[in-house]
């Protein structure tokens, strides 16, 4: 997967307050067709541990766990908008899916998001 256009958003991680870049946040808002939407993939704010570096199968499904609910509160967080194709990964703190420009404020203003990227391989894709 590709990704060039990025908004990274300041304080982001564990516990901290995300504040998008005003021109990173212009920037990915401007992909976004005028009614339309965009595909993009979501970095989860908080501590991971790369699965292989975890000490056993129990503290895999830990996180695992932790990285589905964390999952679950952004896409809550997102009830009532234009939010489609999702896909929640099992081994890794992201989500993918496409947006519309409200949504994606949303994202990038979210204190439970670290990143939001533009999904290229899926925008040029279809």
């Amino acid at each position: 997967m590709a990704v060039v256009v990025a908004a990274a958003c300041g304080g982001g991680g564990v516990g901290g307050e995300s504040s998008p870049t005003p021109d990173a946040e212009s920037t990915l808002l401007a992909r976004v067709p005028p009614g339309g939407s965009l595909p993009v993939i979501v970095l989860l704010a908080g501590q991971y541990t790369a699965e292989g570096e975890l000490p056993d199968e129990q503290a895999r499904q830990v996180q695992r766990k932790k990285i589905s609910a964390a999952q679950t509160a952004v896409l809550d967080e997102l009830a009532g908008s234009q939010v489609r194709n999702v896909h929640r990964f099992t081994y890794t703190p992201q989500l993918s899916l496409t947006v519309d420009a409200d949504a994606l404020r949303q994202l990038l203003r979210s204190s439970r998001v670290a990143a939001v990227h533009e999904d290229t391989a899926r925008s040029q894709n279809g």
